[in-house]
């Protein structure tokens, strides 16, 4: 019903978790959402 919309959320607030930790960052900014954004791996379906 969602198309997945929910769990691409999660994994996008799981990837932006992983880079402030691995970067000891304290503030989500739009850099560390584009970074995360851009390590999620996405199939082409």
């Amino acid at each position: 019903m969602t198309g997945g919309n929910f769990r691409l959320l999660t994994r996008l607030l799981t990837q932006i978790e992983g880079v402030l930790s691995v970067n000891d960052l304290h503030v989500v900014s739009t850099a560390v959402v584009e970074a995360a954004r851009d390590s999620l791996v996405l199939g082409s379906g």
